[in-house]
């Protein structure tokens, strides 16, 4: 899927993107290519000859993401569509502070951190979000606050991991990014049918095979490490 007169052949198009895409979301599940960089780059067509940053752009996704929380967090089911609908304009606008940044070739350091920090912090407050919608509408029951908890305990904990994999890989960070969208693209999908349970659930079960295959890549990666030092 590709916006009404972007076509991805377009070099300004083409300048925006990211390259050497390579991860598994980036090839098979690419949200942010059907979806959102299209999007985007209507976006970033309009601003490209004005004063707005991309770091403007960052802060207003920011601000967007905790909007979204905020509603979720009502537990209905005109709340929850709401929120769904907040997070994909602000995934939207959240691919479009890069986006623009490459478009005038003002890409910065502090710039693709503030990225990480406000897309991190947005995350943890949306699935905060979730989980007290989740634990509202089903009337105030333990349980259902207690996993919320939990699943945001796990989501938090595979970032860690994720970014200390990365260190001890050397690798650059950003390949989750395409993951991310998938991810935010199914909270719009179930947030529109006020379906908090299944997002808990699905989140949940995702977390857990993160985590057990992100722990089993690093123990393989330093097995594999180890070897390689071995004398002969």
């Amino acid at each position: 899927m590709v916006a009404s007169g972007m076509k991805k052949e377009d070099p300004f198009y083409q300048a925006q993107l990211k390259k050497d895409r390579q991860g598994f979301w980036a090839r098979y599940l690419n949200v942010e290519n059907w979806i959102n960089r299209p999007l985007a780059s209507l976006l970033v067509r309009l601003l490209f000859h004005s004063p707005v940053t991309p770091n403007q752009l960052t802060v207003v996704a920011f601000i967007l993401g905790l909007g979204a929380a905020a509603l979720f967090a009502v537990g209905s089911a005109a709340s929850s569509m709401g929120a769904a609908v907040l997070c994909e304009i602000a995934l939207v606008f959240d691919c479009a502070d890069g986006m623009l940044a490459r478009a005038r070739n003002s890409c910065s350091r502090f710039g693709s951190f503030l990225d990480l920090f406000l897309d991190r912090i947005s995350d943890f407050t949306v699935m905060l979000g979730v989980a007290v919608g989740f634990y509202r509408a089903g009337g105030a029951d333990k349980d259902r606050l207690i996993l919320g908890l939990l699943v945001i305990s796990l989501y938090m904990l595979q970032v860690i991991l994720y970014y200390i994999f990365n260190r001890f890989l050397d690798a650059q960070n950003g390949e989750s990014g395409e993951g991310r969208a998938l991810g935010i693209f199914i909270f719009f999908i179930l947030g529109m049918l006020n379906r908090l349970d299944l997002i808990i659930y699905a989140m949940l079960a995702e977390t857990v095979l993160n985590l057990v295959y992100r722990v089993s890549c690093f123990l393989l990666a330093g097995w594999r490490s180890e070897r390689q030092q071995l004398p002969l």
